[in-house]
């Protein structure tokens, strides 16, 4: 039996920010290894017995102009399909079609770590489904990959990850394409998701007396089809590339399937050959601090009554200011009081880009952006250092464009952000120590590069002494002082 396969190349609704960190260029264009991630794809789906055509949904046909993947479109199997504003509006519009016949593939274009054997299992793992799901478990994924970190749907046979494949295998699956379009929004949340099938489903997912395999399977059979979940062996299968972070891990997988150097050693050569320029972030590259605001805007879009907390969160802010309260602990009560106990990782992920945008529009300064552009022209590896948690810096970073990030670590219950801090503060000498741990990493000696380094802040004098060249940006009085002592330029950037 011959598949179609479906390649989703377009963008959601918004600016995305893993797009903006490489230039703007379209998401499914982003570089990995030199080439675009929708070429990986595309050879894959081509490569496989089982595929013929491959068909290429995106929004703006014409907007793919990569090299690579103009190379690839002149396939006679490959063909493209204008998509709407919808995923599954627009998979209905041109499912069963004369372009795109059933049975039919459908998976992401974000996905370049997909090979044929992950493909073929996953079909023959449909056999015969008007529905499936692949998915990776969790114990499977993290068992190769600890640190990697994913969302995950949590039932009684475990906690499972997507892997971006989905069979259509007949026209009875237009009832499920109709109830997608109306969960979308919903696709990273177990108990939202499932309110979509019935109370029923929903309360036994949230009490995760159901295995998921058996719940794909209830649910096709009250639309009158047949659904399956299909669990995937190959750990990669759940690896897309959404955030920076997905970016370096998959970069540093393909170098290893290609017998190549991994990227941590291009980023050494980068960094030896032309030194690496550091950033701090609030009221560097900011108008104001970060933290509060970030709190905030979490306790808006999750439970706003938790701003009646205010006023106890400013009396411990005063205790710090006093120096009764430490940093740390200081953090981790906002965290507390705004954001609660624990707060779901794709709730996470849609605040922190949301805050991210909202700085883009006028809380980032303009001449902090103009220098890290001039620094990454002059070939600089570009470094944001900063106190604020890594769960919103990865946002504000891939908006700033930054190649890496050093941030203060936050506690993760699976896909749960915690209120605590995990390791040290990225802040005083916390942050020179962590900058010498990147160092190191790269696999390089201080001596080997050059530094520039960028804060408005005193505390951050061990890492100015660190540096080879520094630079007191919107200076606070104490830091002017020590600057004018020093020689260091005074930037102003506001």
């Amino acid at each position: 039996m011959t598949w179609t396969a479906i390649l989703l190349a377009g963008q959601r609704p918004g600016i995305d920010p893993l797009a903006r960190a490489f230039g703007g260029v379209a998401k499914a264009e982003v570089p990995v290894l030199g080439r675009p991630m929708i070429a990986y794809v595309v050879e894959t789906l081509l490569a496989c017995p089982s595929i013929g055509d491959v068909v290429v949904l995106t929004q703006d046909p014409e907007g793919l102009r990569s090299e690579d993947f103009l190379a690839l479109r002149a396939n006679p199997r490959v063909r493209m399909a204008e998509g709407g504003a919808g995923i599954s509006a627009s998979i209905d519009a041109v499912a069963g079609s004369d372009v795109a016949p059933f049975p039919i593939l459908v998976t992401t274009a974000d996905h370049p770590l997909l090979t044929p054997a992950i493909v073929e299992g996953f079909i023959a793992g449909v056999a015969g489904a008007d529905l499936a799901v692949g998915m990776v478990e969790s114990r499977t994924l993290l068992a190769a990959y600890p640190d990697s970190k994913r969302t995950w749907l949590r039932f009684g046979d475990g906690a499972w990850s997507g892997a971006n494949l989905f069979a259509l295998g007949s026209d009875r699956v237009r009832p499920a394409l109709a109830l997608w379009r109306s969960a979308e929004a919903d696709r990273k949340q177990a108990v939202k998701l499932f309110l979509h099938f019935g109370p029923v489903l929903a309360l036994r997912a949230i009490t995760r007396t159901i295995g998921l395999a058996d719940a794909i399977a209830r649910v096709g059979r009250n639309m009158g089809m047949t659904a399956r979940l299909v669990p995937l062996p190959q750990p990669e299968a759940a690896i897309d590339v959404d955030k920076l972070s997905d970016h370096r891990q998959v970069e540093g997988i393909l170098a290893t399937r290609q017998g190549g150097d991994a990227p941590a050693s291009v980023a050494a050569a980068q960094a030896k050959l032309a030194g690496i320029s550091v950033f701090d972030l609030d009221k560097t590259l900011t108008r104001h601090p970060t933290y509060t605001p970030l709190l905030i805007h979490f306790a808006q879009g999750l439970a706003p009554w938790r701003l009646l907390t205010a006023p106890v969160v400013a009396a411990v802010m005063i205790g710090h200011a006093l120096k009764l309260v430490s940093r740390r602990r200081t953090k981790e009560f906002q965290h507390r009081m705004l954001l609660g106990g624990a707060v779901s990782r794709a709730d996470v992920d849609r605040l922190a880009q949301s805050f991210a945008a909202k700085l883009d529009g006028n809380g980032l300064l303009a001449a902090g952006r103009a220098r890290i552009a001039e620094e990454r022209a002059a070939g600089r590896r570009i470094v944001l250092a900063t106190a604020a948690n890594r769960y919103y810096a990865e946002a504000l970073g891939a908006v700033l464009g930054v190649d890496d990030i050093i941030a203060t670590g936050s506690t993760w219950d699976g896909d749960r952000l915690l209120p605590e801090i995990a390791g040290d503060n990225c802040y005083g000498p916390a942050k020179r120590e962590m900058l010498e741990t990147y160092v190191e990493t790269l696999g390089l000696r201080r001596s080997d590069l050059h530094v520039r380094f960028f804060s408005d802040h005193a505390s951050d004098r061990p890492t100015f002494e660190w540096a080879d060249e520094q630079f007191a940006v919107n200076p606070s009085r104490k830091l002017r002082k020590l600057a004018k002592q020093k020689g260091w330029p005074v930037l102003e950037w506001r």
